[in-house]
């Protein structure tokens, strides 16, 4: 049994003076988002054995914020070019080329790549993945490779607006 999180980044500050979208930094609201997501996390008690999470500013920023949140070590988080602009396609070569070693990874990333993913995985996920958004789906897999279409069942969907 495997289980994936994917989070997008928080919300980007667009009135920042970053010279690429690349480069765009998470605005004040979207710190406090990760801040949130992450404590709401650990406080069900979810340590990944593996994050992984797209280069761009704004995502390196929301895991660090959620690895510090769960007392996950930043050194051994995974910044992973394929991840930012990636198209499913991508993102599935992704996820089936992860560590089986990890039975729970955290992905942290972009839309639309990252809702269509979810969709992907399984018909129940959202349409489209709010900022700092969270979608834990279980896999009944032993591999990474199995991962398949419509395979995942969601465990918790969640995002920081979210009513209690």
């Amino acid at each position: 049994m495997k289980s994936l999180t994917l989070i997008r980044h928080g919300k980007s500050d667009w009135q920042s003076a970053a010279d690429s979208d690349f480069d765009r930094p998470l605005n004040g609201r979207g710190k406090k988002a990760a801040v949130t997501m992450g404590e709401r996390l650990a406080a069900a008690g979810h340590i990944p054995d593996q994050l992984v999470s797209s280069p761009a500013k704004r995502a390196r920023k929301t895991a660090r914020l959620i690895a510090t949140a769960l007392d996950y070590p930043e050194p051994q988080i995974i910044f992973c070019d394929e991840i930012y602009e990636a198209t499913l396609e991508t993102l599935i070569d992704l996820l089936n080329n992860l560590d089986n070693e990890a039975d729970s990874v955290i992905l942290v990333g972009h839309n639309p790549g990252f809702s269509e993913l979810g969709q992907w995985l399984t018909g129940d996920a959202p349409a489209w993945l709010p900022t700092c958004g969270l979608l834990k789906l279980e896999l009944p897999i032993d591999s990474w490779s199995q991962s398949a279409e419509n395979c995942a069942e969601i465990l918790v969907y969640d995002y920081p607006k979210k009513p209690g």
